[in-house]
């Protein structure tokens, strides 16, 4: 436990020392080269992948999590909406657990799949709004996230 607070102090600051200039995104929201971009900044790994269906998403890792970010309601390349989602196979967290979380806590919603697979997401809205709001939400998911991994005791 000590280690995952140890990871989640240094996400937190490594977010915190990124540069403070906001771009203005289009009402169209942001692109996948955009985001790739921002995480840079925040000298986090990011690249533009598939997933196993064939998404065009982001990929990165923070707080010793790998996750992607996926890209909804897109006009030519850029996106209104995004998801920060991460997941774990070999999950022992009871259905009360998960529960437990949803209703106890904010910012990442959990659920669970067959094979023993549990998911964290966050919902980003990032139409007519700044980079420095994904800034925001960066910050929120590499703290929350280390949270959620203890609760689960991922």
């Amino acid at each position: 436990m000590k280690h995952l607070k140890i990871a989640a102090v240094l996400a937190i600051a490594l977010l915190a020392a990124a540069p403070a200039v906001a771009e203005t995104l289009t009402e169209q929201g942001v692109t996948r080269e955009q985001m790739v971009k921002i995480m840079t900044a925040h000298s986090l790994p990011a690249r533009i992948d598939k997933d196993s269906s064939g998404n065009v998403i982001v990929k990165s890792r923070i707080a010793e999590v790998n996750f992607d970010i996926y890209f909804f309601n897109c006009t030519d390349g850029s996106c209104r909406e995004i998801q920060f989602a991460a997941g774990w196979t070999n999950n022992t967290a009871s259905p009360d657990r998960i529960n437990e979380w949803n209703t106890t806590k904010r910012y990442i919603r959990a659920y669970s799949k067959p094979g023993k697979i549990i998911w964290a997401e966050q919902d980003v809205i990032v139409g007519r709004t700044t980079t420095e709001n994904i800034d925001e939400y960066l910050t929120t998911w590499a703290t929350v996230i280390a949270i959620f991994k203890t609760f689960m005791d991922l």
